[in-house]
């Protein structure tokens, strides 16, 4: 059955005393009718904006000019559209020109697919469903409003969101829906990178993210969007698998799933009578840095991610020493160990790997957190003593012998950790400068 919270039958009420229609829609309807909990809710109406404006105190002009406004009711924020139907996109992203309609039905004429163009009355619960949107949901159905070429050439984005709704909600693409995108891919690119990224965003954060990649691949966005994933079929399905192996909720983790092996193309050469693929991961991380920057993503998000990418390629065996620990947490950082560990692990498991044969991974996984527990040094920043402690102690002057001498302490501790005392630190400075430098501390 489907719940209306209180709030919204009482925001649907001042419509209705004021004599104006107002109805549920989009995704919030979708949503209801698929069980889920609904916490953004967004409405058409008749009146204008103008007319909301009057019937509330607090109204904000968010999107007034295609007859939007956001209205602050009883500690909600509820976005409103007048009823409206679009004019031609000449530029397959955004209408040439807004009118408004007189009619929900016309408002639900220009929306992307028929699951989304439901309208549901908070206070009747009447529905309006004139694309069969509802059969299409209990289907498990993705299928354009009328016809799916016009739908995508009006707005080439809502190709891309096709895909991303088939991994997000489960559901297959219409057989005439997807047909429609394979000859207008290309539209693809006159869509601004950002609201890409925003799709992509969701397609990462779907508990498969393989539905919608390998859907880009047979619709033929794939080398449109991102050659980088356009790649032999054995090596495509490993990227997919390693990304699904990576549970929601870790996106950055999960882009270098996704591109952690693009370069081995590039990278493959037979050696020996065997393939291989040497300095793939520097290749791959470049490539992926490629695309991350193509798609806007913030300098910290292509940093990380590039990180992974290039630093999955590491062997472990339980022979390693406790210094051989510190020194692999030193290369890779405090902060992004965990996510190398759990990348190769996502690796082996995208290789048909089991729980068994990743054990010495875990294995790994458990000494790192041992030895970040104790607090060890790692960093120059973790050692006892600063290069002023250098100048003033020993005489060093300032410039390049300070990170010189620092590094070569830090080497010190990463051996052994208990020499990382101020007095024992001054001590081996010291040494080291006399033999290194003379007596010259400039």
């Amino acid at each position: 059955m489907v719940r209306i919270p209180s709030s919204v039958r009482r925001f649907a009420r001042s419509f209705a005393d004021n004599g104006h229609e107002l109805y549920l829609v989009g995704g919030a309807v979708r949503d209801l009718f698929l069980g889920k909990r609904v916490e953004d809710f967004d409405f058409a109406t008749d009146a204008l904006p103008d007319t909301v404006r009057s019937i509330f105190r607090r109204v904000i002009p968010t999107g007034i000019r295609h007859g939007t406004v956001t209205v602050l009711f009883e500690g909600n924020s509820f976005e409103v559209t007048t009823y409206r139907s679009d004019g031609d996109y000449s530029d397959s992203r955004r209408p040439d020109t807004v009118s408004f309609a007189p009619s929900i039905r016309e408002d639900l004429a220009r929306r992307d697919f028929t699951m989304n163009a439901i309208a549901l009355d908070p206070r009747s619960m009447d529905v309006v469903d004139p694309y069969q949107g509802r059969e299409a949901i209990s289907q498990g159905r993705i299928v354009a409003v009328g016809d799916a070429a016009i739908r995508f050439a009006e707005d080439a984005l809502r190709m891309v969101r096709a895909v991303r709704f088939a991994a997000q909600l489960r559901f297959d693409l219409d057989t005439a829906t997807q047909a429609a995108i394979l000859p207008l891919a290309e539209r693809i690119l006159a869509v601004a990178r950002e609201r890409l990224n925003r799709e992509y965003a969701k397609i990462m954060e779907s508990e498969r993210p393989s539905v919608a990649w390998r859907l880009m691949r047979e619709t033929g966005l794939l080398p449109v969007v991102a050659p980088e994933l356009d790649v032999e079929d054995d090596l495509f399905e490993h990227l997919l698998a390693t990304c699904d192996c990576v549970p929601a909720g870790n996106a950055p983790l999960r882009w270098a799933a996704l591109l952690h092996d693009v370069g081995k193309p590039e990278c493959a050469r037979i050696v020996d009578g065997r393939m291989t693929f040497h300095d793939h991961d520097r290749v791959s991380a470049r490539r992926a840095e490629d695309f991350l920057d193509r798609y806007r993503f913030s300098k910290a998000e292509r940093e990380r991610i590039v990180h992974l990418v290039r630093n999955h390629m590491f062997g472990y065996s339980p022979e390693w020493s406790d210094a051989a620990v510190r020194r692999f947490l030193h290369r890779l950082g405090r902060d992004a160990v965990e996510d190398v560990i759990a990348l190769r692990i996502a690796d082996a498991c995208g290789k048909g790997a089991t729980l068994r044969m990743t054990e010495n991974l875990r294995s790994l996984k458990k000494r790192v957190d041992e030895v970040l527990g104790q607090g060890q040094p790692l960093t120059v920043s973790d050692l006892a003593i600063t290069g002023t402690d250098l100048m003033t102690e020993i005489g060093l002057s300032p410039g390049p012998r300070i990170g010189i001498l620092l590094h070569q302490l830090l080497e010190t501790c990463l051996d052994d950790p208990t020499q990382n005392e101020r007095g024992r630190l001054l001590a081996i400075a010291g040494a080291f400068a006399r033999e290194t430098w003379g007596g010259s501390a400039e």
